[in-house]
C-alpha cells in the first residue's frame, strides 16, 4: 500500500466518483447563485459535526436528526438567509427543503441534510426555493467552483479543493468546499440526540467505502486541527456545520489498516479549506499562522494558540505591522494555561523577539519587513514539554469594522 496524498488541480467537492451537483439562483441574495444541491448517485454513509452554540438554526437541528440515518443521499444548501431564530416556521421550512430535494432525487426526505447561511431572523422565501428546484435540470453538469460560489455570503473567493491517495494501486479521492469569512470561531462536535448571518459551512465527499462509526471518528479527528483551529473573530455561529459523505464508488473499503491513510488525506483537505477561510477573513490583509510548541499538553498548546489568534490587540498589531511581542506574551499569559514565562520564547516570522522570558535585541526593520507580506507565522515556544498545536487566523483591518457595521443593511 502507498500513502502519498496529492492535491488535485482545480479539484473540489465533485472530484470523487459518483457525486453530482447543481447550483442555481433562487432570488435569496441580491445577485448570483444562492442555492445548491449536492448528491451521491448511490446511497452514501454520512458523518457530521455541528455548532455547539446554544442558539442553533433550524437546519442544524434537522440535519442533526437526519445525519443519524444509515444512508444519506444529498445536501441542500442556501445562502443569503440563515433560517435561524425563525420559530416553528423555520423548522417547517428546513424540513420542506429536504422534501423538495427528496422529490427530485426520488428518495426519503430523511436522507437529505440541509444547511443555510446568511442573515439571522428572516424567513426563507420558500416559493422561490421550490420553484428553483422544480426548474432544475438534472443533466446540467456543475463545476466544483460553481458549487462553492453558490454558498458564499461575504466571502470574496470560492473555497474548494480535493486530494487523493492510492491503496494497492487504486485511487481514493476526497473533495471538499467551505464558506465563511466572518462569525468564524467554529466549535463543532457531533450533535447528541438528547441534547455553527455569516457561518462556517464545509461539505466533504469521498468515493471510499467507510462504515458509519468509522467515518464519524475520522471526521472528528480531521476537524480538530482544521476547522476547529481556525478563527476570524472568535464568534461561533448558529449554523456551523461540517458534513462528510462516503459513497464507496471507488470500490475501496477503509478498514483498520487503511484508516490512518484516509484520515491523513481527509485532514489535509480540511486544513487547506480552513486556511482558505482564514486568508479570506472579512477585511483581512494577511493570513496568520500561530504555532505553539513545547507545551505540557496538546490541549494547553491549542488553548494558547487560539487565545493569541483571537486577540483583537494581536490582530490589530499584525495589521499595523507592529512587532509588538508584548501583546503576544500577554495573550499567552491570559489563556488560562499555567506555564513558566521564564522559559518562553517568541518569534515573528524568522525574527526571534523574545527568548527565555526576556526581549531580544532584534532588527526592527527586519521584523517589520516580515510582517509586510501576505503570510505571517508567529511561533511561541514554552519549554515545558513537547506538545504542540497550530491555529490559523487573519488580521483586523479598518475594512473588517466597515463590513460588519454595514452587514445587515
Amino acid at each position: 500500500m502507498q500513502n502519498q496524498t496529492s492535491f488535485i488541480e482545480n479539484g473540489g467537492v465533485l472530484s470523487p466518483q459518483g457525486f453530482r451537483g447543481v447550483a442555481m439562483r433562487a432570488g435569496i441574495k441580491t445577485s448570483g447563485d444562492d442555492l445548491c444541491l449536492l448528491w451521491s448517485l448511490a446511497p452514501a454513509t454520512c458523518a457530521a459535526v455541528f455548532t455547539q452554540n446554544e442558539v442553533k438554526a433550524a437546519p442544524v437541528l434537522v440535519s442533526g436528526e437526519h445525519a443519524r440515518n444509515e444512508t444519506t443521499r444529498a445536501i441542500i444548501c442556501n445562502s443569503g438567509n440563515a433560517n435561524c431564530c425563525t420559530g416553528e416556521t423555520g423548522a417547517r421550512d428546513a424540513i420542506a427543503m429536504c422534501q423538495f430535494a427528496a422529490q427530485f432525487l426520488g428518495c426519503d426526505s430523511r436522507e437529505i441534510l440541509v444547511c443555510s447561511t446568511g442573515i439571522i431572523g428572516h424567513k426563507l422565501p420558500m416559493q422561490n426555493i421550490e420553484s428553483a428546484l422544480q426548474n432544475m435540470d438534472s443533466s446540467t453538469r456543475c463545476s466544483s467552483e460553481q458549487m462553492a460560489r453558490a454558498v458564499m455570503t461575504t466571502d470574496t473567493v470560492p473555497k474548494f479543493c480535493a486530494a487523493s491517495f492510492q491503496i494497492d494501486g487504486q485511487t481514493v479521492t476526497i473533495g471538499g468546499q467551505a464558506k465563511g469569512v466572518g462569525m468564524i470561531g467554529p466549535n463543532m462536535s457531533a450533535l447528541a440526540p438528547q441534547t455553527l448571518h455569516a457561518t462556517m459551512l464545509a461539505f466533504l465527499t469521498t468515493d471510499a467505502k467507510v462504515e458509519k462509526a468509522f467515518l464519524q471518528k475520522a471526521l472528528e479527528e480531521a476537524v480538530a486541527p482544521s476547522f476547529n483551529s481556525v478563527t476570524v473573530d472568535g464568534d461561533t455561529s448558529t449554523n456551523d456545520s461540517c458534513i462528510l459523505l462516503a459513497n464507496g464508488a471507488s470500490g475501496i473499503e477503509i478498514g483498520n489498516i487503511e484508516y490512518s491513510m484516509f484520515v491523513e488525506c481527509l485532514e489535509k483537505v480540511c486544513v487547506e479549506l480552513a486556511r482558505k477561510i482564514a486568508r479570506d477573513g472579512e477585511g483581512a490583509t494577511k493570513l496568520m499562522q500561530v504555532e505553539v510548541s513545547g507545551a505540557a499538553t496538546e490541549s494547553d498548546a491549542k488553548q494558547i494558540a487560539m487565545t493569541i489568534a483571537n486577540s483583537p490587540l494581536v490582530k490589530t498589531a499584525i495589521f499595523g505591522r507592529d512587532p509588538n511581542w508584548g501583546r503576544l506574551a500577554m495573550a499567552a499569559g491570559r489563556s488560562g494555561v499555567r506555564f513558566n514565562p521564564a522559559k518562553m520564547s517568541i518569534s515573528i516570522g524568522e525574527v526571534e523577539v523574545f527568548r527565555d522570558g526576556e526581549p531580544t535585541t532584534f532588527d526592527l526593520a527586519k521584523a517589520e519587513a516580515q510582517m509586510a507580506g501576505n503570510d505571517l507565522t508567529i511561533r511561541i515556544s514554552l519549554g515545558e514539554s513537547d506538545a504542540k498545536w497550530t491555529a490559523w487566523t487573519c488580521d483586523f483591518s479598518y475594512e473588517y469594522v466597515k463590513i460588519n457595521a454595514e452587514y445587515h443593511t
